[in-house]
């Protein structure tokens, strides 16, 4: 799974646009894709005709931890979209997260651990962040193995992207994380000389780490923005949809892949290349919560053992997993059962029974 990130502190410079469109002919290309909103300010939502009546869970929900709150999986908050494409939408509240995380060193990560445990198969998360460069910010950098930076061609472009390379620097140094970043051309006239000098300025920046594909300037943009459609499906024919085209063959093209996202992995961070995804399912009728406990993680019960309700009476987790033997068990609201849809079990030393994974 390929994680994208598009930040610019600056607004106006296309990036809510860009990643609504990116996320969209992602899909028309048959990659599976989800646009998560990080701005509290919702844009990306309301681009693709989601209204707040129609949200009941946002991704402010997936990443609160307050105590008394119900704990939600993104996989609850996702808004289904159009073939191959779903949402994960923000919501105003998203802009008291970080009072919430005050002095919780850990939090940085909050994002990057909700996706390491997404169970869709997706093939893209596209994430669209918040003009800022705070806390949710730095949530999506980390989780991303690519940022892209859109850039308005304007005397102002530039102002702030420094800012932005320097949180990506500490992430490297602080987390051992280092996405690829690229510059994103937007709003280009190259009628004009002064967009051509602000593009030879844009590579003086940016050096190599710039897509040769532009975001023209187009009405088209703006009215299928007004329309809550993307543009490959308001008017495919258009400049706006044929460039946004371009560019996602050019980012696919460029992005690396699953193996060689891994061999950047620290070893005692994350899991390596050799780990397995393995999904873990219960079925029980009128179950309110359902724990997966084990060799895996010490067995103990806590929010990460936790498993998201698919649908009703059928719960779900996806694990990564190095090779080895597990024993495990599922604790359904209190009570320790073995696995139903695993005939491997054997004896523990209670005087009970334990279900069994061998992953190669």
């Amino acid at each position: 799974m390929q994680i994208i990130a598009l930040s610019n502190q600056k607004g106006g410079c296309g990036k809510t646009t860009s990643a609504i469109n990116i996320a969209a002919s992602l899909a028309s290309m048959g990659k599976r894709a989800l646009l998560i909103d990080l701005d509290p300010q919702a844009h990306a939502t309301f681009g693709l005709g989601i209204r707040n009546e129609k949200i009941e869970n946002s991704i402010y929900n997936v990443l609160t931890e307050q105590k008394g709150k119900k704990k939600y999986f993104i996989e609850d908050a996702i808004i289904p979209i159009d073939t191959h494409l779903d949402l994960a939408p923000s919501h105003i509240l998203l802009s008291t997260i970080e009072q919430e995380f005050t002095n919780k060193d850990e939090s940085v990560s909050r994002l990057h651990e909700v996706l390491a445990a997404l169970s869709f198969p997706y093939d893209f998360v596209v994430i669209d962040c918040p003009p800022s460069l705070g806390f949710l910010t730095f949530n999506a950098l980390r989780a991303a193995q690519t940022v892209i930076v859109p850039v308005e061609l304007s005397s102002f472009s530039l102002m702030g992207v420094s800012k932005l390379l320097s949180m990506i620097e500490l992430i490297r140094v602080k987390l051992r994380h280092t996405p690829k970043v690229y510059a994103l051309p937007t709003l280009v006239d190259m009628r004009t000389n002064f967009s051509k000098y602000m593009i030879h300025e844009i590579r003086g920046a940016f050096g190599e780490n710039i897509f040769n594909s532009f975001i023209r300037q187009t009405v088209a943009v703006k009215e299928s923005q007004a329309k809550g459609t993307p543009l490959i499906k308001y008017n495919s024919r258009s400049k706006g949809a044929a460039d946004y085209l371009m560019l996602t063959q050019e980012i696919l093209n460029k992005v690396p892949s699953v193996e060689e996202i891994m061999k950047t992995q620290p070893s005692n961070r994350l899991a390596g290349s050799a780990n397995r995804l393995y999904d873990f399912s219960f079925k029980k009728e009128g179950a309110k919560e359902v724990h997966i406990v084990g060799d895996f993680n010490n067995w103990s019960v806590s929010n990460q053992s936790l498993l998201w309700q698919k649908e009703k009476d059928i719960w779900q987790k996806r694990l990564s997993l190095e090779p080895g033997r597990y024993r495990y068990k599922f604790v359904v609201d209190g009570e320790w059962t073995t696995d139903p849809s695993n005939h491997s079990i054997e004896p523990n030393p209670y005087g009970g029974l334990d279900s069994v994974l061998e992953v190669d």
